[in-house]
């Protein structure tokens, strides 16, 4: 996911065989400006470290480019819904433990559990729900993004789909730039410990063509990396200025 991708990177670019500095995985926190990550932020300086594409490219953009199949808004099922592992920590802001524990079967029009225990996490296997695919996910008017370790991995095709977003505000920044994202406008901004996550489920309800524009909007925002060849292109100037 990371080796391979870089080296690949480096080989077009002519640069292979010099030095450089790079971090594995999720974790990518206290590390200097100049070393070449995946993402960064929370805790870190949103402007330092070098992020790339390529890293982990096929886990956060395949289901971008290969889109999965959709129906419209107006078609969906009237639910909050969420999926996910037990990445992450419980004392982080904006965290998918308060969620999962606050809302696991606790209003029919919410359906939030954890797809698999992973990291140690087996204090949480009583929130432990079927795992489904993502054309399941998107039979559901609504998705919560929620971030894990570092960024959620499913925002780049959540943001693409017909559905709409809620989740707290973005504290990891990747290719995607999701601190760029505007709450509001793509999409429903929820309180970090996700207290009022019903009542903007209830503002929802009652402001479908409100919903439809955000989504419009976060489809416009994801409409920026579509330009396959251009991605690839800005990547190498990265590394080559690197």
């Amino acid at each position: 996911m990371y080796n391979k991708p870089l080296r690949d990177l480096l080989i077009k670019t002519n640069n292979n065989g010099k030095k450089l500095n790079y971090t594995f995985g999720d974790n990518s926190l206290n590390v200097s400006p100049s070393v070449i990550v995946r993402t960064r932020g929370r805790g870190r300086d949103l402007k330092s470290g070098v992020i790339l594409r390529c890293l982990d490219y096929v886990r956060h953009w395949g289901l971008y480019y290969n889109k999965p199949n959709d129906i419209e808004f107006d078609k969906k099922e009237s639910k909050v819904y969420w999926r996910g592992t037990t990445t992450g920590q419980p004392t982080t802001p904006g965290n998918r433990f308060d969620l999962v524990t606050n809302y696991y079967n606790k209003y029919p029009k919410i359906d939030v559990g954890f797809s698999s225990i992973c990291q140690g996490k087996s204090n949480y296997s009583q929130y432990v729900k079927d795992e489904v695919g993502v054309p399941t996910m998107l039979q559901n008017k609504y998705i919560i993004s929620v971030e894990g370790n570092d960024k959620d991995s499913g925002i780049n095709w959540k943001l693409n789909s017909n559905s709409l977003v809620l989740m707290p505000r973005p504290r990891i920044t990747s290719w995607l730039m999701e601190t760029t994202l505007i709450p509001e406008y793509h999409y429903i901004l929820l309180k970090d410990d996700f207290s009022d996550l019903y009542e903007k489920y209830e503002w929802c309800e009652k402001n479908q063509e409100k919903c439809k524009e955000i989504i419009k909007n976060a489809n416009g925002f994801m409409s920026k990396f579509a330009n396959k060849e251009n991605e690839i292109e800005l990547e190498k100037e990265v590394i080559n200025k690197y």
